[in-house]
């Protein structure tokens, strides 16, 4: 008979590449994963991980075992949501994230529709960029995430996660008022020798300008970085540079920026709930997806309606 919890173990090592970075996202020692990483290998009769320099990956008969784990753990989550939903209701506690943006325009807001109609119900709530929240999703930290997908990146399945699409933004190229291409449609490939204000290093915010700009062909100047918009249209407000900005994170005036469409490019950012496969019928997240569909419905029309000058007096 399998243990459910050492096919977890398996998985998180499997994700994170080394035996420390699994034992710290699960909370145990990297002993203890250990331990149970072999454990499940006499269980198996087969070897399941092999070194890889100072990493260690999956054998054919682990990425097996790991693939055909997550329909075991997707029906756990229905098992569970069922009795959820046959003895509780939208009660105890639902732990959320969402990234900044989304945050404050989407989660905010379903948050109060939320916990005036279900009292009973204990939120719990962090802002998290998506490379954080939705390892946390997997290990349970969290039941639901609020993630963005930009479209110029190749998108990623994953066979533990389910996704709703909530909202489509396109993306503006934001710049100072004095530059000289300023106040109508632009083009990326003139903007070469621009200075980019950019998210830090291994995250999606970075890497979406140096995507844009390598099939714009050449490689961006990216010396200035942030993961907060306010800080990134600071500096375009400054005159330090340009930066992708997508309209959920215009929240006031900004008097010396325009706000682009871009003509040869066009890019949008994709933004999804996301839960963990077969937990959709827990009562609490099903409520707490069908509020955040109201609110970026809401969102997705005003988006329709405004030009990017209208969008940011109203945030």
């Amino acid at each position: 008979m399998l243990n459910v919890h050492r096919l977890r173990v398996l998985r998180e090592v499997a994700e994170r590449g080394t035996i420390s970075a699994a034992a710290e996202a699960l909370w145990i020692t990297p002993p203890a994963v250990s331990q149970q990483l072999a454990a499940l290998e006499r269980e198996t009769g087969v070897k399941l991980l092999e070194k890889a320099g100072r990493r260690v990956r999956l054998t054919e008969a682990g990425s097996r075992l790991v693939a055909d784990s997550e329909r075991i753990f997707a029906a756990l989550e229905e098992t569970e949501a069922a009795l959820n939903a046959a003895t509780k209701g939208v009660a105890g506690r639902l732990q959320v994230s969402a990234f900044p943006t989304a945050a404050r325009a989407m989660l905010v807001p379903a948050l109060v529709a939320m916990l005036e109609e279900h009292p009973q119900l204990r939120v719990t709530m962090v802002d998290l960029e998506p490379e954080e929240s939705l390892p946390a999703l997997k290990t349970g930290q969290l039941d639901l995430v609020v993630t963005y997908q930009w479209d110029v990146l190749p998108d990623i399945e994953d066979a533990g996660i389910e996704r709703e699409q909530l909202l489509v933004e396109p993306t503006y190229l934001a710049m100072p008022k004095s530059h000289p291409s300023a106040g109508a449609p632009v083009r990326l490939k003139d903007f070469a020798e621009a200075q980019w204000i950019v998210g830090r290093d291994s995250t999606s915010m970075i890497d979406l300008v140096v995507a844009a700009s390598n099939r714009a062909g050449y490689q961006p100047k990216t010396d200035l970085h942030s993961m907060d918009f306010q800080v990134i249209l600071a500096a375009v407000n400054a005159g330090l540079g340009v930066a992708l900005v997508p309209p959920l994170a215009l929240i006031t005036d900004y008097p010396n920026v325009a706000f682009q469409p871009i003509a040869d490019m066009p890019l949008h950012r994709r933004i999804h709930a996301s839960i963990r496969r077969g937990s959709g019928g827990d009562p609490a997240i099903a409520a707490m997806l069908a509020q955040l569909r109201l609110v970026s419905g809401a969102l997705q029309a005003d988006l329709r309606r405004m030009p990017p000058s209208a969008r940011k007096r109203k945030r």
